[in-house]
């Protein structure tokens, strides 16, 4: 497709975003990007990058540190080339973000981030451990081959450090027996041989060959004739060396070779996500959205130039609805040309998959070409004017403009005879109108603003301008056209009144009916638009107290996953020490089986220690208030269990629970419902005293007998929830006393115990209050 990339500046928009690319050829390739008009395409592209914002809002960027150019050193290990130390590992670098991006995408897909646009990259990444093993297994992080890289390496080093070690001693002795000839005691290298500094006077008196000089010619650097053999045989291993090294880097060529494809490919892939995480970034910093793509509406809501400071720039509604071509008159340096360019490049942008600055919810369209003639074009090379300019570029777009192509004229007919002007600027206007496309003109001619309230496809707008302030606001009012301001200024500026006032009479003069139309109508549109941006503003508070809950909903969900975390633990640890206690149970009753003196009360104790495992008291809370009566179905909240209200004493209430009599405070009692009528049913003993009172009667009991009996009386205590009963033994011997008593005391299910009172049979009978 054509588009005006240069003259809308959109170049300045690919570097802006080369910023936020980290890899070299991420960096160099989005300069390369270029709008279409394939609408499959675009979408693609802008859900891609929408994906990534969200995964790196909601997460973080894919990770492209490591991501190293090895183009050169792929298109070697094919033609089979050898590659060196720096180039393998940069294979190996390449080798590592491939498993850094595997894992973040995994991370992604755990936290269940949307990324069904972008997950078909990553699938398509190839890992290949075996070759960054191979590398690795040969090449350290310093870049060193390792000795172990092959048998023989490893043998030619040995004899390399033997040799090294045999000229170093034989050096050495010479350093010292022929001190005197020298003039310093350092070994040094020459030619790639280790010499001795000889003073010049000696040369011919010692035994060796000389490699140089110094400048002053006082020093001779001379090889001992004892080491010749030896630094030769040195030099021949360090050549066996470079050969085997060059072996080994071949071998590990090869296999590169090999997975050439996978590497090719995925260096393919990380370029291309680094692009689009590079636009992602772009779009969080500049506060970019994803524009709803349609065929036939265009509604860019709060639409801001991307160019100019994000504290500067002011956003405008620009839309097409009946419409297809808006001409905005006005004032200069109100802001006429940065709607143009604000329209035009946000188009290029969304056509090149790069989310714009507007407000969600903004609509589009797919332009087939993107064309704009703005600014002045005056050329001294080919002697054309201004207005010969602009002609040219307008006959350049009508030659090559089709339907749905965007047109962008700024200054229309300008530069020539306002008359002539005007009359050309409607009938290019005419033209573009016949030919179905879309066309925003700025100009200053009033007689297209008559024009335009004259049609159904065009529409009037305007750059608003503070009279108050003498300042343009550089807010697009389409709807209504502008006017120059020239008086109202004036006036402002302190002309004298009677200027003013007969500059008013004169402009009355010149209006006609269709100016006092369009005065109106202005005033209308004005107070239309202010309604219309209350009405957005109104929207726009509702949308933030709608995501303000939207997100307290999301806080306290949180909250609430935390706290049942956090319950979760406690409940295992919990259960972790039930566990532990319930086991010892088991081992105490396998111990309690085996011993000879087995008592039953024993095992009972044991019993109630089981029972007692996981069991935790709960402080049930009264729910309603209804007032209580005698005959009532009522719940008894300290035990939840239904009972009859009996009668009223004082205060408090006497309730029937089964066969037990209690007396309680109207608080521990809950209203259900009017008793049916029926008998109660009964079950175990009631003693006819002031209180009926659960109890068990052991008299003439045997001791295991009696214990036995306990242990099931106290086990049907506690499943019904008895606060108290009572244990009659008698007097007797005192042994059935005392095994109660016993029983008592290892019971842990039993809080305390007194003896029977005055009306409860004295100390024959042993009260029992349980946990």
């Amino acid at each position: 497709m054509l588009a005006e990339i240069k003259k809308l500046e959109f170049n300045k928009i690919k570097e802006q975003i080369r910023k936020y690319a980290v890899s070299d050829l991420a960096k160099r390739d989005v300069l390369n990007i270029e709008p279409t008009n394939n609408s499959l395409e675009i979408n693609r592209l802008l859900d891609e990058t929408f994906e990534a914002r969200i995964m790196i809002e909601r997460y973080d960027a894919s990770p492209m540190t490591g991501v190293l150019n090895i183009e050169e050193a792929i298109k070697k290990a094919e033609i089979g080339s050898v590659l060196n130390i720096e180039e393998l590992l940069r294979i190996v670098s390449h080798q590592e973000a491939v498993v850094r991006n595997l894992n973040y995408i995994k991370k992604v897909k755990q936290l269940e981030i949307s990324c069904s646009s972008l997950d078909f990259y990553y699938e398509r990444i190839v890992s290949l451990p075996n070759l960054k093993q191979s590398i690795e297994a040969v090449i350290d992080q310093r870049g060193e081959i390792y000795d172990s890289a092959s048998s023989k390496l490893l043998q030619l080093r040995k004899k390399i450090k033997i040799t090294q070690e045999r000229i170093d001693s034989k050096m050495n002795a010479l350093v010292r027996s022929e001190a005197s000839k020298l003039t310093d005691t350092i070994i040094t290298i020459r030619n790639n041989r280790l010499v001795l500094p000889v003073k010049s006077e000696y040369k011919n008196q010692f035994k060796g060959v000389i490699h140089d000089q110094s400048s002053s010619g006082e020093t001779v650097f001379m090889e001992p004739i004892s080491c010749f053999e030896m630094n030769n045989t040195l030099q021949s291993i360090y050549i066996e060396e470079a050969n085997e090294i060059e072996r080994i880097l071949r071998e590990l060529s090869e296999t590169v070779g090999l997975e050439a494809n996978n590497l090719k490919n995925n260096l393919i892939i990380f370029t291309y996500l680094d692009i689009v995480f590079a636009k992602a970034k772009y779009a969080i910093k500049y506060e970019c959205t994803k524009p709803i793509i349609t065929k036939d509406e265009i509604n860019l809501l709060n639409a801001r130039h991307p160019l100019i400071p994000q504290e500067e720039v002011v956003g405008n509604n620009i839309n097409f609805r009946d419409y297809r071509n808006i001409i905005i008159t006005g004032p200069n340096t109100g802001g006429k040309t940065v709607c143009l360019k604000t329209l035009g490049l946000l188009s290029i942008m969304v056509q090149s998959g790069i989310l714009i600055p507007v407000n969600e919810e903004s609509k589009t369209i797919v332009f087939e070409h993107i064309f704009a003639d703005i600014g002045d074009e005056q050329s001294i090379e080919q002697s054309l004017s201004t207005f010969s300019s602009h002609i040219s570029k307008i006959i350049y777009i009508i030659n090559h403009a089709t339907e749905n192509s965007l047109i962008l004229l700024d200054e229309l007919g300008s530069g020539t005879d306002p008359k002539e002007g005007a009359s050309l600027a409607i009938s290019i206007i005419n033209h573009l109108r016949k030919r179905k496309l879309y066309s925003m003109v700025s100009t200053h001619y009033s007689e297209l603003k008559t024009y335009a309230f004259d049609l159904d496809d065009t529409i009037n707008a305007s750059v608003e301008f503070d009279v108050e302030t003498l300042r343009p606001t550089y807010k697009l009012k389409i709807g209504v056209p502008g006017t120059s301001n020239a008086i109202q200024i004036a006036s402002r500026l302190g002309l004298q009144d009677d200027i003013i006032e007969g500059a008013k009479k004169v402009s009355v003069s010149f209006d006609t009916d269709v100016s006092n139309l369009i005065k109106k109508l202005e005033k209308q549109s004005i107070q239309l638009d202010n309604d219309i941006t209350k009405y957005h503003q109104e929207i726009e508070n509702l949308k933030a107290k709608q995501e303000a809950l939207e997100d307290l909903v999301v806080e306290e969900k949180i909250r609430q996953n935390k706290l049942l975390d956090k319950l979760e633990k406690e409940k295992r640890e919990d259960l972790e020490k039930l566990e532990k206690k319930a086991n010892k149970i088991i081992n105490d009753l396998n111990k309690l089986r085996n011993q000879a003196n087995f008592k039953e009360h024993e095992l009972a104790d044991l019993k109630h220690q089981a029972k007692s495992i996981n069991k935790k008291e709960s402080k049930y809370l009264k729910t309603k208030n209804t007032k209580i009566s005698v005959g009532d179905l009522v719940l008894v909240i300290p035990y939840q269990r239904n009972a009859v209200v009996n009668k009223k004493v004082g205060k408090k209430y006497e309730v029937l629970m089964g066969s037990l009599s209690l007396t309680l405070e109207e608080k521990q009692l809950e209203y259900i419902g009017k008793k049916e009528k029926e008998k109660p049913k009964t079950s175990g003993k009631i003693v006819k005293s002031s209180q009926a009172k659960v109890e068990l009667d052991l008299r003439g009991k045997r001791y295991l007998e009696a214990i036995d009996e306990l242990d099931r009386f106290v086990d049907t205590c506690l499943i019904n929830n008895l606060e108290f009963a009572y244990v009659i033994h008698g007097y007797g011997t005192g042994a059935l006393m005392k095994a109660v008593n016993e029983y008592i005391k290892k019971s842990k299910e039993i809080k305390n115990s007194r003896p029977g009172g005055q009306n409860e049979g004295g100390k024959g009978v042993t009260v029992i209050y349980f946990k």
